[in-house]
C-alpha cells in the first residue's frame, strides 16, 4: 500500500486503467438494459454478468490498493468473487457469438462441455486457493502464484482457441456464400446488390480483425501477468476485459445487422422473381448443405434457430430470435 502511494506514475496509471473500466462497463450496461426488451438468455447473462465484474474489480482493487478499504479478508474476498464475475463470462460471451456461424452442434456441445470444465476447475477452484493464500494461510501464497498464472494461462488459450474457431467460421462462411452472393447478384442485376453484398464481405472481413485485435490485448494480458507487475495487473486486468467485452458486444451487434439485411435481401429476391424460396431463391429455413439441425438440441436452441424478421427489435435483442447464419443459407 506505502509503494504504491508514493509511486505516482503507478498511481495514476492504474486510475487510468480503472477509468476505462468503470467508463466501458456502464456504457455496456446502459446499451444491454436500453437494446434487450426481454432480458434473458445465455448472451445477456453473459454480457450484463462480465460488466458488472469489470466494474467491481477495478473498484474494489483501487479501494484495497490504496488502503481505503482495510479489511484484508472482506477486501480479498470481495475481488475474487468480482473476478469470478468478470472472468468465466466472458467465455460464454464468445460462446454465443460462436454459435451463430457454427453449422456442426456436435462440436458445440463439446465447446460447452470445455467450458464448464474449464470453469469448475480454473475459475471455482481458484476462489478458495486465493482467498486462503491471501489472508488465513500464507503458506500458500507461492502454490497461488503458480496456480495464478496457471488458470490466466488456461483462459488466455481458452479465448484464442474460440476466437481462432470463430476466425476459421467466418472465412468458411466467406467461401461458402460467394455462389449464393454470385446466385443473388444474377437474379438481382443492379449496382445497389453488388453494393450490399461487398458490403457484407468488407464486414465480414472486419470482424476477423477484431478477433485478431481481441486475441493480441489476450498477448499483452499474458505479458503483463508474468512480468510479476502486481499493482499494473490488477487494474490492467479489468480495463482489457473490458475493452474485449466491447469489442465482442459490436461483432455480434454488426453480424446481426448482416444477417437481418440478408433476410431482407432474401426476402426481396424471392418476391421479385415471383416464387418461393424453395422454387429457385435462396432458402432462409433449409439447413446449411440440406442439412437439418440434429434432433439432440435443446428446446432454447429450436428457438433460437426459428427464422423471423423482427424490424421493430434492436440488432442486439435480435439474438434471441435468431437462426445461426448456416441455417439461413
Amino acid at each position: 500500500m506505502d509503494s504504491i502511494k508514493n509511486d505516482l506514475p503507478m498511481a495514476m496509471t492504474m486510475a487510468a486503467f480503472a477509468g476505462i473500466s468503470w467508463y466501458i462497463g456502464a456504457e455496456l450496461n446502459i446499451s444491454l438494459f436500453l437494446f434487450f426488451k426481454r432480458r434473458r438468455g445465455l448472451y445477456f447473462w453473459s454480457c450484463a454478468l462480465a460488466s458488472w465484474g469489470i466494474i467491481l474489480q477495478s473498484l474494489f482493487i483501487i479501494l484495497a490498493d490504496f488502503g481505503v478499504w482495510t479489511d484484508l479478508k472482506g477486501s480479498i474476498t470481495f475481488i475474487y468473487l468480482s473476478w469470478l464475475l468478470m472472468v468465466i463470462p466472458q467465455s460464454w460471451v464468445l460462446y454465443s457469438r460462436l454459435y451463430l456461424l457454427m453449422q456442426h452442434d456436435s462440436l458445440l456441445r463439446w465447446v460447452r462441455a470445455a467450458l464448464i470444465v474449464t470453469t469448475l476447475i480454473f475459475g471455482v477452484t481458484t476462489l478458495p486457493l486465493g482467498i486462503l493464500a491471501q489472508t488465513t494461510m500464507p503458506s500458500l501464497a507461492p502454490v497461488n502464484a503458480v496456480w495464478d498464472r496457471l488458470q490466466t494461462t488456461v483462459f488466455f488459450v481458452q479465448e484464442t482457441i474460440l476466437s481462432i474457431m470463430y476466425i476459421w467460421q467466418t472465412r468458411k462462411y466467406l467461401r461458402d456464400l460467394s455462389p449464393l452472393l454470385d446466385q443473388s447478384q444474377s437474379s438481382i442485376d443492379s449496382a445497389s446488390a453488388r453494393a450490399k453484398n461487398g458490403k457484407t464481405k468488407t464486414l465480414l472481413h472486419h470482424l476477423m480483425y477484431i478477433n485478431l485485435l481481441i486475441i493480441s490485448l489476450d498477448i499483452a494480458l499474458l505479458g503483463v501477468q508474468y512480468a510479476n507487475l502486481f499493482y499494473l495487473q490488477g487494474a490492467f486486468k479489468p480495463a482489457i476485459y473490458g475493452v474485449k467485452l466491447k469489442l465482442e458486444f459490436v461483432i455480434l451487434n454488426r453480424l446481426i445487422k448482416s444477417i437481418s439485411r440478408r433476410e431482407m435481401s432474401t426476402v426481396r429476391s424471392d418476391v421479385r422473381r415471383g416464387s418461393d424460396s424453395d422454387a429457385g431463391g435462396i432458402s432462409m429455413t433449409r439447413g446449411w448443405n440440406g442439412q437439418w439441425p440434429s434432433s439432440s438440441v435443446t428446446e432454447d436452441e429450436r428457438q433460437l434457430k426459428t427464422p423471423q424478421v423482427a424490424h421493430h427489435q434492436s440488432s442486439a435483442e435480435y439474438l434471441g430470435d435468431l437462426p445461426p447464419l448456416h441455417h439461413m443459407a
